[in-house]
């Protein structure tokens, strides 16, 4: 049968969001990108135009994140559902692990290769995020990134202003007005 990727182990013992979650470890790892404990990834930029990752998968993880930068939840949402991360599943389908249809569940020989994987004992960060999932990452910051919500937005408060627009201020402007 052969050999599984890491991202075959992911999405066989967590899903396409494991994939994504993967990926993202593995370029944090490379200091591609940078996640902030407030979820916030940004790709780091050695070059205006750098070398793509050899990874299909890496490679539209950081297609998504724009200059500025984006929160967490969405971005994983969204490459869990990329054409790359759905190539995966299909990999597992040929290999019988996976169930054809809509909805990508293991087969039997897909949950015993699941449970033979999470009982393995892995070496590195990325394997044990891809077989065990988010909890079993080591680096205790990263783990608490994965395993967390991204925090709800601040509502901040509506302030009264004196008329319609900012213009309208009954403050005199004599620091400019002498030119």
């Amino acid at each position: 049968m052969g050999e599984l990727s890491t991202y075959e182990i992911a999405f066989l013992c967590g899903g396409p969001l494991r994939v994504a979650q993967t990926a993202l470890l593995g370029l944090a790892e490379r200091r591609r990108v940078r996640i902030s404990r407030a979820h916030r990834v940004e790709a780091v930029r050695e070059e205006p135009d750098g070398p793509a990752p050899d990874d299909p998968v890496q490679a539209a993880l950081l297609e998504r994140v724009p200059g500025t930068g984006t929160l967490l939840g969405p971005l994983l949402a969204a490459v869990a559902g990329a054409p790359e991360v759905l190539a995966v599943a299909d990999a597992l389908r040929e290999r019988g692990l996976l169930r054809r249809g809509r909805t990508p569940r293991p087969t039997r020989e897909g949950r015993a290769k699941a449970r033979e994987l999470a009982e393995t004992p892995a070496t590195s960060d990325i394997a044990r995020l891809a077989a065990l999932g988010p909890a079993a990452v080591e680096d205790p910051r990263t783990r608490e990134i994965l395993t967390t919500d991204d925090p709800k937005p601040i509502k901040l408060p509506r302030t009264k202003h004196r008329g319609d627009n900012l213009d309208s201020s009954n403050l005199s402007d004599t620091q400019y007005g002498s030119y």
